[in-house]
Order: structure tokens, then sequence, then C-alpha cells
């Protein structure tokens, strides 16, 4: 029975990657027809209807798409919050999520969507899927329109687009379906559900909005871990049945690397990985990469994306850093202490952290940057993680400005955090790249140039960002500035941006690079190699389902 249904996605796939390649859209057979008289229908009428929501997210078998595209590892979900990210007492949040949202079901999907067109009053509409323009976003794009056209009377037209295109049509909201992915931030639940709140990314993006999963949240961020836990259960067992976001896959990695590497850290939260450590047994201590994406921006407080913060955190440093081990270890903060009631947060700077122009790191930077952030006229996506400070909020900020927010210098190596609520993860937290310093007169004399080129930005790390060829490759090279230098076996990391999996494994091959990626096509050829590996991760890719926001 598997055999035969992964013949049949590879030969539907192979079918519409064809008519893909001229432009074209595909749909069911009987997609421009139907029995209820109601015409055609805009794709905004019809994603603002729940049942054509959950219809949407029902039809895509994940467990194909994990077998037969993927096939690296990765596990089907209909859940946001991924397992092995939060634990309490040992115990998975994810036990409590178990069996919530919509599971693969062929039948009741199209008995869900023949209602919605009902509800409606449709008989035919083309929905947009946005999605990524390197090979796997491009293969997945294919499968979920094969998926989608067995909806009678759905048009799915998809657009692959570079990322840092993608993600500007993301956060206007000119997307119908978007495949997109979310990485956690720090090790707890609250680094998802936090997305879908009133204001924030995700529920911007769809335009979700829901007093009664607010509520819950809120409540939940008050109480003890295993009471919280179960509230944000319930928060997210809520949003899911809303239907605004999608769950289809927890993400795992197949990969090669050279034998002569060691050290990457394959981080579960955060950055994807840490160069911190890294070694080759090579002269010349220089460690080549790929990546699919080129880097968005280096502007920390507008930074949402992966590639963003994989640079950041290889060039820059925060008040706490990752070990190889997952545990929080000092970083420009060579030590901290919290009060009491665990609502002031204390943080002793070192003397010897400095910036890549030669001046020093001071708790100013971490001051201005962490209200930079939380300025409206910054219109950072990310400045919801910092909700937890004082003074913090929305109508807080509106009412007395960022000067009334939590975070101060006391002198230039002291900062005090002052929060909201106990927060036993802090430590972690602001081991986050949102949470970096920043040069107030590097920022200022950049203007809006800031963080769009190597030499927009000041660097903190373990490297420097030499060069950036946009769309091309960029460098990164040993920093002899920072206080650890020491311990930084790498003298550069050459990375180029290549966006087909193919090309990535052909470089690796003929020792142009010294880790590859792999899809699915290539991981049973490598699977028996010494130079193979996996990793889990706490990521999760999703469809975003434009229900409130079409511009």
């Amino acid at each position: 029975m598997f055999l035969r249904r992964k013949l049949t996605v590879m030969a539907t796939v192979a079918l519409l990657s064809t008519s893909l390649l001229a432009g074209c859209s595909s749909s069911g057979e009987n997609s421009n027809g139907g029995s209820n008289g109601g015409g055609t229908a805009t794709a905004a009428e019809v994603l603002a209807n729940k049942n054509a929501r959950a219809a949407i997210s029902m039809i895509i078998d994940k467990q194909a798409y994990c077998d037969v595209i993927l096939n690296n590892g990765s596990i089907p979900t209909s859940t946001f919050t991924p397992k092995g990210l939060a634990f309490d007492n040992g115990k998975d949040y994810t036990d409590l999520t178990e069996g919530m949202g919509y599971e693969y079901n062929e039948e009741q999907a199209k008995e869900l969507w023949e209602k919605a067109k009902e509800e409606v009053g449709f008989d035919t509409v083309e929905i947009k899927l946005l999605t990524y323009d390197h090979d796997l976003g491009k293969r997945t794009g294919e499968y979920i329109q094969s998926e989608l056209s067995d909806l009678e009377g759905l048009t799915v037209k998809v657009s692959n687009l570079p990322f840092k295109q993608k993600l500007e049509k993301e956060t206007k909201g000119e997307f119908d379906l978007a495949f997109s992915g979310w990485g956690a931030d720090y090790p707890d639940p609250l680094t998802y559900l936090a997305t879908m709140q009133t204001g924030n990314q995700f529920a911007n993006q769809t335009g979700y909005k829901s007093d009664e999963y607010n509520k819950l949240v809120e409540e939940a961020k008050k109480l003890p871990t295993t009471e919280a836990y179960a509230k944000y259960a319930e928060a997210e067992k809520l949003m899911l049945e809303d239907g605004y976001l999608a769950p289809i896959s927890q993400k795992a990695g197949a990969y090669l690397e050279k034998e002569y590497v060691s050290g990457i850290v394959n981080n579960s939260w955060g950055a994807d990985f840490t160069y911190t450590y890294a070694d080759v047994n090579k002269d010349d201590k220089v460690l080549n990469l790929a990546t699919s994406s080129d880097i968005p921006t280096l502007d920390l407080s507008k930074a949402t994306d992966q590639s963003s913060f994989q640079t950041a955190n290889t060039t820059m440093e925060g008040l706490t850093r990752v070990d190889a081990e997952g545990k929080v270890q000092p970083g420009v903060a060579e030590s901290w202490e919290t009060s009491e009631d665990g609502l002031t947060w204390t943080f002793k700077l070192r003397k010897n952290s400095t910036w890549s122009n030669g001046t020093p790191v001071t708790a100013h930077d971490f001051e201005y940057s962490w209200k930079r952030t939380l300025t409206p006229e910054t219109a950072s996506e990310y400045s919801y993680i910092m909700a937890d400070i004082v003074g913090s909020s929305t109508k807080e900020i509106e009412a007395n400005g960022v000067d009334g927010v939590g975070v101060k210098a006391l002198d230039d190596y002291t900062l005090e955090v002052k929060l909201n609520r106990p927060v036993a993860y802090f430590a972690e937290l602001v081991s986050f790249q949102v949470f970096f310093p920043q040069n107030q007169a590097f920022v200022e004399s950049c203007g809006d140039a800031y963080g769009s080129a190597a030499d927009k930005q000041l660097y903190n790390g373990p490297f420097t960002l030499t060069s950036w060829k946009m769309e091309d490759q960029f460098t990164m090279e040993k920093n002899p500035n920072y206080w650890d230098a020491a311990n930084v076996k790498l003298n550069k990391i050459n990375t180029k941006v290549v966006k087909d999996t193919g090309a990535e494994v052909s470089l690796y091959e003929n020792g142009q690079i010294d880790r590859a990626g792999l899809s699915s096509d290539y991981v049973d050829k490598y699977k028996d190699s010494k130079e193979f590996h996996t990793r889990d991760v706490a990521s999760v890719f999703m469809l975003q389902v434009n229900g409130g926001n079409n511009k």
C-alpha cells in the first residue's frame, strides 16, 4: 500500500513540475465544475470560512510528504509546538497536545469542503500558494498543489520566490497560502504560541484574532510550569481548530559532512548551528559551506528568519551563549544574579568584549538595542519576544515611550532587567539573537543602510562578516578581538548560496564544500556512507492560511 502511494505521489509531482515550469497551475479533474451553482469565489471569501480552512489542512497527506518528498527523518505533525523542545520534570509538553489539530483524512476533508461551498456559495476558486524558490521549496509546492487538487473546484497556483521576497509578501499579507517554517527561539511552548497572539508575527500575517486564545496564553504565563503547560495546550487546541495554521512536518535533517570536520553544534533551538567550536583537520583552517537562502538582513531588530539569525549567531554575541551540550554559558556577561522573587536580573559584563571597530561593548549597547527593537517606528516583527520585560507592551510604550521599559544600564558594565513575571529560562532567552547588543552611534551613522552589507554592521562575536555578495556567497573570518578568540579554531568560513540540492551535492563530491544538505533523492544513495548524518530539530513547517489579512 505504501509503495503504491509513494509511486503515485512521485508520478503526480513529476507531471505537475512540467506544468509549473511553464507558469501554469494545476487543478483537480472536476475543478471547473460543481453542484452548488455559486459560481466563482475569491480566495479571501473562501479562506475566511472555518470549514474551508479545516478541509485544506486535512486533505494533505503529511506522512507521504515526509516519506516521499523529504525522506530525511522529518515526521508528520498536526500540532504547532514540536516534540523535544519543552519539558516539565522530564515530561514532553507535546504529550498534552497529542491528537490535537487536523490529521490527514481525505474523506472528511472533502465533506468539509462541500459544506464550505454551501456556506460561502461557490463552485470554483483559485488560491495562490507561496513557497520558496529552492528545489525542495518547488517540490513542496508541487506536492501541496497535487494534494489540494483533490478538493473539487479548487485550483492552486504556485509562486516560488527567493527567501527575502517571500518574507516581504508574507509580512504584507500578500498571499492566500504560504508554506512557512518556524524554529524555536528558546525552550518553552511560548516560543511558538506567542506568534499567534494578536499583534504578533503569524497572527498579523494570517489575520488571526482570538480574544479567547490571547486570554489563555496570558493566563498560562502567570502559572507554575505544570499548570502553565496544561493551559498552553488548551490554547493550542483552540488555535489549531480555528485553522489559520496547518502544521505539516517537524523538521529533521540529512546531510553529508567530511570526516575532517568536527565541532559543529546542531542546535535544537535558536540558530541552527554554532560554529564557535568547529574545526577542520586542514592547514588553512577554512570551512566551506552552502546555504539555500541568502541573508535577508543583519539588522537585529528587523531580522525574522533563520538565515539572518544564523549569521548573527556566528558573528555576534549576547549576554549569554549556548555551548556544545546546549547549556547556557557566559557570553558578554561574565556573571549574573537573580532577585529572590525572580523579577530582577542583574548582568555583569566583561570588560574585554569589543566591537569590530575597537570600541568596547557596554551595557548601554544592550539597553539601546532592546529599546530600539521595542520602538514602534522600528516596526520590529520580533518585539513581542520581549513581552516579559516591564513596560514593554504596546499600550505601555504608547503611554510612556521606551524610557519606561525595564532594561537599564546601571553603569558601563552592569545591566539591570526587570520582568513582569519570573521566567526560568531567561538566561537561555537572552542568548537569542534579537537580544544581542547594537552600537547606537554606528546604527545611526548607517541610517537605512544599517545591516544591509558586510560593512554596515559591527561584530562582537567569534567571526566577522568580511564579504557579502548578494545571492552568491559570503565570508566570515576569525575575529582576533573576540574575548574568547583563543578557543576559536577556524580562520575562515566561506558560504555559497546554492538553491539546487544536486548542485550542492556536486560541490561536496568535488571537495568544494565540506557539508551538504540532502533532499529525498540523495538520502538512499548516501545513507550507508560514513559521511552521512541526520539531526532532529525543534522546528515545524506548516501552511499559513490567510483567513483575514488579504491585501
